[in-house]
């Protein structure tokens, strides 16, 4: 039986999120699952086809959030707002999260409760095979202090950095530093010196402008570390008050590249139309992904600018794009897979009757893994994108492979 918050979730669902038609397949909510119950064998047929290939000691998801709460200082912060029935909206958008991660009902464990369920997933996966955990800084002011109202949920750090010290043939971590901090060089520093590999942003949650002045020095320092910045790209959930949509928009990335930095643009930018910043006086918007295809193209970019598969397959993409994306053999080496865990998990956003109808995946297909997503999102990530294809044309092994896009390891 559904939860009381997950059935609020299921009522609330058409103001979250688009709907993709998954539940064709596999109902509204997930069921959480375990690999072992009933009905939850993989076929090892399809587990060939996916494997082939593929070494799983180069395979590295470079897109899992962690969340939660907890007691401790260091765990992450959820605001009280996702979890109050007078918010609605957020709660049923905390809600689909919750049930996608199989979080339990106390709130005092649920940084636990992820945790585990998360070691468990990645468990389930050929030895060799790793996870890039997530860090996330919260919403700052202008003038560079949190502002805890405004945001939506946190990740410190340290808590990134001792989740992916557990298992750490396992687990990487990427830091979340907001650039307005007035301590963020010597917080980036030190994340790196701990062996961060990358660092993440939501610039529409936290509340920065990309292509704002104020942040070169701060790019400059990632380019000396080497780190890449995986950043959000495209339209964002209406979880912040006031929040700018536009710092979603690829086209402010270009200082970032200019200084040396090797971006990473999470989602591809599928999501959203924003403002033609290279034709300011166009009155009409332009798809995030046709701005992202634009930057793309700029031979300046390669080697520097990379898409980032997360999210890909959920509904409200433009159309077309994943096809696009599938098709265009030039940019397959500048693709990198990403599962944006627990989204996979939320069911009923994950498209597969859409993607059965673009072309890209087959009926068959979809039937034999449709159950994984219910048992393991992360493993049902992976299986699905693995299975796409646009008129014969795949992604090759390398975009799973993201170590290239990484900082190196200590020593390495």
């Amino acid at each position: 039986m559904p939860t009381r918050r997950q059935a609020l979730a299921a009522l609330a669902l058409p103001a979250v999120l688009p709907m993709a038609g998954c539940w064709e397949w596999t109902g509204l909510l997930n069921e959480c699952a375990r690999a072992t119950d009933p009905g939850h064998r993989i076929d090892p047929g399809i587990a060939r086809r996916v494997w082939e290939g593929l070494d799983p000691a180069r395979v590295i998801d470079l897109h899992v959030h962690l969340a939660g709460s907890g007691p401790d200082p260091g765990d992450p912060w959820v605001n009280p707002r996702m979890t109050s029935k007078a918010h609605p909206f957020s709660y049923a958008h905390f809600a689909l999260m919750a049930n996608a991660a199989c979080m339990d009902e106390d709130a005092s464990h649920w940084s636990r409760s992820y945790l585990a369920r998360l070691d468990t997933l990645a468990g389930e996966f050929p030895p060799g095979a790793r996870f890039l955990l997530l860090a996330l800084d919260g919403f700052h002011r202008d003038d560079g202090l949190l502002d805890r109202s405004q945001t939506v949920f946190m990740v410190p750090d340290e808590f990134a950095a001792r989740a992916a010290g557990q298992a750490p043939d396992r687990f990487l971590w990427a830091a979340s530093v907001h650039p307005y901090r007035e301590d963020a060089i010597e917080r980036l520093e030190a994340a790196a010196a701990r062996g961060a590999r990358a660092v993440k942003w939501i610039p529409y949650f936290m509340n920065i402008d990309p292509s704002s002045p104020r942040v070169r020095p701060f790019y400059r320092v990632l380019a000396r570390l080497g780190m890449p910045l995986i950043t959000h790209g495209g339209w964002e959930h209406e979880l912040v008050e006031h929040g700018v949509q536009d710092y979603g928009n690829p086209l402010r990335l270009r200082p970032a590249l200019e200084e040396g930095v090797r971006v990473v643009v999470a989602h591809c930018a599928m999501q959203g139309d924003f403002v033609d910043h290279d034709h300011p006086t166009a009155q009409a918007a332009v798809p995030s992904f046709e701005l992202f295809a634009r930057l793309m193209s700029e031979r300046a970019w390669e080697g520097r600018l990379f898409g980032d598969l997360s999210a890909v397959v959920l509904g409200g993409r433009q159309p077309g794009a994943l096809a696009r994306l599938l098709a265009n053999e030039a940019w397959h080496p500048r693709l990198v897979n990403g599962s944006d865990y627990p989204g996979p998990g939320i069911v009923a956003v994950v498209g597969m009757g859409d993607l059965v109808s673009e072309g890209v995946l087959a009926a068959a297909d979809a039937a034999l893994i449709a159950h994984i997503q219910q048992h393991n999102p992360l493993l049902f990530d992976l299986y699905l994108k693995r299975l796409l294809a646009w008129r014969g044309q795949r992604w090759p092994a390398q975009v799973y492979e993201g170590e290239r896009v990484l900082r190196p390891a200590a020593g390495a």
